[in-house]
């Protein structure tokens, strides 16, 4: 009994095991797929590239449930060593590095200004060695004062934003959906690239999320002296929650932080330093536009945020007035809760399926019968993922249309979407358009009828609540 009782806990921690690197790898490949393209052919890559990462980082809770990943502790600590190690391998190698400059011209600014040089009116000019490459870089610094003197002298800037990933897992590592959401591969790929988000997410998870719970306010006031996003962040955290005293002080914090700078200066320095130049009205400035680094914020508010504000969600719609008014409404809140996981999953099948596309361009040519033959795999490709990540899928007779078995209406939704695509795909290329944004147009169309025919015939099982892991995310509202 002894040695079956043994071998079957062998069994599931080898199963563990396999769903946790199912798990990493669901994750990772495709944002490895997606920063090559970014890297070969960044003139396409780029119009939907950045937002793939994004997009895709965010639907990863719903992969970790649909690959039945337990909410262990374990499971974190397993992101955790997965990306030391390939942060390790990938600063040493270069292996998905290399995306910035930012490793070299952040720390560099520290000494440049303590020799007595506005960073944000004179330019800093320098070459360094990458992997074996000497590159040049000329540029104005673009942040607020304080993210240039964030580091560890004589340690290269890799290992130190490598290190901040670490600290700000291991911050909310008891905290499963924040954890796994931060410990992920996208996180880690910005993290070992040296990107000087991950001194500023460290501050702010300090700030919001705290030690065992506990928020650490002076780390939100450093956040306020290091990088734009963080004063939006904070600033339009406070009005929400309407505590409008903390508003002002986050606005007197950050002026407090460029006062020097304004003096010695002038108003020059707030262009660079309010706006990081992205205006054309800017005298060194240029559009607005989306990089690799930015939508690590948006994960970063999702793994904070999403489950504590689901719990006051949840919470409101608990009291009795606004209960009956539910009710009258006919709204199904069990419904209702099932829909962001849908949405998520929806759009990350329309990006997955240009990720697919772009790739398979470099054989199959960007024009003609290789295009549409690449986009019919394409096509393919993103009713799979949709398919895949959706659920859990409710199989039982009746739960669908006419009491028909609902693995029927789940193959006819899916054949749907792919249906609506093709034509609309084949139409856009024989009127001579570009491929990519065509599939974005076909399957925007196609997942979005398939995804609304899902939520009509009621496909997918509502999802069990945790009361008690909405609970202890409530105390992080703060």
């Amino acid at each position: 009994m002894a040695g079956m009782r043994a071998g079957a806990i062998e069994v599931s921690r080898a199963s563990r095991g396999a769903r946790y690197l199912a798990a990493w790898m669901a994750a990772a490949l495709p944002a490895f797929l997606i920063i090559t393209l970014l890297w070969l052919y960044p003139g396409r890559t780029n119009e939907f590239g950045f937002v793939a990462l994004g997009i895709l980082a965010l639907a990863f809770p719903v992969m970790l449930r649909r690959i039945g990943v337990p909410r262990r502790i374990d499971f974190v600590y397993f992101l955790l060593a997965a990306g030391v190690a390939f942060g390790i391998l990938s600063v040493l190698t270069g292996w998905g590095n290399g995306l910035t400059d930012e490793p070299f011209t952040t720390p560099r600014f520290a000494a440049f200004t303590l020799a007595g040089n506005d960073p944000y009116t004179t330019q800093l000019v320098f070459t360094y060695q990458q992997y074996g490459r000497t590159l040049s870089s000329q540029s104005y610094y673009l942040y607020l004062p304080l993210l240039m003197f964030l580091q560890i002298p004589f340690v290269n800037y890799k290992w130190f934003t490598l290190g901040c990933w670490v600290a700000m897992v291991l911050l909310v590592r008891r905290r499963f959906d924040a954890a796994t959401m931060l410990a992920q591969p996208y996180v880690l790929l910005v993290a070992a690239s040296g990107y000087n988000d991950l001194p500023v997410l460290l501050l702010l998870t300090l700030g919001f999320a705290g030690i065992e719970g506990k928020r650490q306010k002076w780390a939100e006031y450093l956040s306020l002296g290091c990088k734009q996003f963080a004063n939006a962040f904070v600033f339009v955290y406070y009005l929400v929650r309407r505590r409008w005293v903390d508003s002002l002080i986050t606005i007197g914090v950050t002026f407090a932080f460029l006062a020097p700078f304004l003096v010695w200066g002038g108003t020059a320095v707030l262009c660079p330093a309010v706006l990081a130049d992205r205006l054309s009205q800017c005298t060194k400035g240029g559009s607005a536009s989306l990089l690799l680094n930015y939508p690590v914020w948006l994960v970063w508010i999702f793994a904070i945020f999403y489950l504590p504000l689901l719990a006051l969600a949840r919470g409101w719609a608990d009291r009795p007035g606004i209960a009956r008014r539910l009710a009258r409404s006919r709204i199904d809140r069990t419904r209702v809760a099932g829909l962001p996981a849908l949405a998520v999953v929806s759009a990350s099948a329309v990006l997955f399926g240009l990720v697919i596309l772009d790739a398979l361009m470099v054989p199959f040519g960007t024009s003609g019968r290789g295009a549409l033959l690449a986009g019919l795999v394409a096509i393919v490709a993103a009713a799979i993922w949709w398919r895949a990540w959706n659920g859990p899928w409710r199989v039982d007779r009746g739960a669908a249309k006419g009491g028909t078995d609902a693995r029927t209406w789940i193959l006819i939704s899916t054949l749907v979407s792919v249906a609506v695509a093709l034509p609309v795909l084949d139409l856009w290329l024989l009127a001579n358009g570009p491929a990519l944004p065509g599939l974005a147009l076909a399957l925007s169309l196609g997942i979005g009828i398939g995804s609304a025919l899902t939520w009509r015939w009621r496909l997918i099982a509502p999802p069990s609540s945790d009361r008690r892991t909405e609970g202890r995310a409530r105390e992080h509202v703060g």
